[in-house]
């Protein structure tokens, strides 16, 4: 939803704001920028070129500092409440050097005014930090708590760079996940740390992180946690980012940790006997969380339909996603389709109106998973949904579920699983993590 790639040849003004100077004129508290840093921000000190930004810390007098730098965000300019916050960059190293790719509250305003107070009770969300002395450690870190400065200690944890020595000479990809009430942070794709406890002396949970941060890149030089520079710094020290992209985040109808949805059903002259339990120790590669969810049918030797399970959960589906995905692992020499229906609310009564129906037809060929093929992650285009009207007659006939609050009809009410056995024999699944994707239009 947002990127810069920085191919020009200057910092983007639509993207970037620079914050100069020592930090004095926020108050005399934020001298040194609140942490006794010893650097002068400038813009010079920020460059663009072959594809890559450059912060670059400099020993030089200025502005009664010894060390000049850059600090830039996007405050007023790009502003994000949820998302996934990454940056692919190399790191300076050495005594003294400070680089973050972090995140602040866009409005700050007091308590009595109905905001969530001065910081930390505003909050902080650290991406990245890595002190100069020990550059293969990253840090990932929250702030919250009271207003400045009785305040809780920094949240946070470590990561050590895989392999070692290679914080400066490399490029690795430091993110954040952040959605409500839970904030993961990850490097080169390796989840090392996850959050979802926090507390805001302005409001309830889950303030302060539920609403509007922007992002902040900057160089410090010097401040309590990394301490000076000494004999041992070399200046200049650049801080290289290649990229830095903002995404949305997918919309999970179910990620089973609950467990168990709602219990199996038979419709329509079953036979047999179905069930569905939560299952810790068979999980996705990918997005599996603690639970996947095991799904078994004993056909009693017939054909036909045999039931399902589903999910009431009300979701809206907002125009910029277009695909449904799902992990699913079929056990082996099994033939049976598994109809995946959409049911939507078209009247704004909370009920569900329609139903829009794909077959996902499994088998030792597939297509659309194989049985016994192990994990596989199932992604189907909304638009291979088609309107089945042999059980819900209502609706308007096009899969539309936007909340009208935001000028839509209704919601997407309920996932239904329906399993039909193509041989009679017995069905087993396990299956974990519905979500709701925009495209993939760049192959991740």
């Amino acid at each position: 939803v947002w990127e810069d790639n920085f191919d020009g040849s200057s910092v983007d003004p639509l993207k970037w704001e620079f914050e100069n100077g020592n930090g004095c004129q926020y108050g005399p508290n934020l001298c040194g920028w609140g942490n006794n840093e010893r650097q002068w921000y400038q813009p010079q000190n920020a460059v663009v070129a072959n594809g890559e930004l450059t912060i670059t810390a400099k020993q030089e007098n200025v502005g009664g500092a010894n060390y000049t730098s850059a600090r830039l965000r996007t405050k007023g300019l790009a502003d994000w409440t949820y998302g996934r916050f990454e940056m692919r960059a190399k790191l300076p190293v050495g005594q003294g050097m400070w680089p973050a790719f972090w995140m602040l509250p866009t409005t700050v305003t007091s308590i009595p005014s109905g905001g969530y107070g001065t910081w930390p009770s505003s909050g902080e969300i650290d991406i990245m930090e890595m002190v100069g002395n020990d550059p293969d450690r990253i840090h990932g870190t929250i702030h919250y708590g009271n207003e400045c400065c009785d305040s809780l200690n920094p949240d946070g944890a470590s990561i050590l760079l895989s392999p070692p020595g290679t914080a400066h000479n490399d490029f690795h990809v430091y993110a954040v996940e952040w959605e409500a009430g839970t904030i993961r942070w990850y490097i080169d794709g390796v989840l090392y740390s996850t959050k979802t406890s926090w507390w805001s002396q302005g409001a309830p949970y889950p303030a302060p992180f539920d609403v509007d941060f922007h992002l902040l890149l900057n160089l410090a030089v010097g401040g309590n946690w990394p301490g000076d520079p000494d004999g041992t710094t070399s200046f200049p020290q650049d801080y290289v980012i290649d990229y830095v992209r903002v995404y949305r985040l997918p919309v999970v109808f179910d990620d089973m940790e609950q467990g168990v949805p709602s219990a199996w059903y038979s419709f329509d002259g079953s036979v047999g006997s179905g069930g569905v339990d939560a299952n810790g120790s068979d999980l996705p590669p990918a997005d599996g969380g603690n639970t996947s969810l095991t799904s078994v049918w004993v056909s009693g030797g017939s054909a036909g339909y045999f039931g399902g399970f589903g999910r009431n959960h009300p979701t809206e589906i907002a125009d910029d996603l277009s695909e449904f995905r799902m992990w699913i692992n079929p056990d082996a020499g099994q033939d049976y389709l598994l109809e995946i229906n959409l049911q939507e609310d078209d009247n704004s009564d909370g009920n569900a109106d329609e139903e829009f129906q794909f077959n996902c037809v499994i088998s030792p060929a597939g297509p659309c998973a194989v049985a016994g093929g192990g994990w596989q992650l199932v992604t189907i285009p909304l638009a291979s949904f088609f309107d089945d009207n042999s059980f819900l007659t209502g609706g308007n006939g096009v899969l539309d579920p936007v909340s009208p609050v935001n000028g839509g009809n209704g919601i997407l009410t309920d996932i239904v699983m329906a399993v039909t056995s193509n041989t009679g024999a017995d069905v087993t699944f396990r299956t974990d993590y519905w979500a709701f994707y925009g495209a993939d239009t760049d192959g991740d």
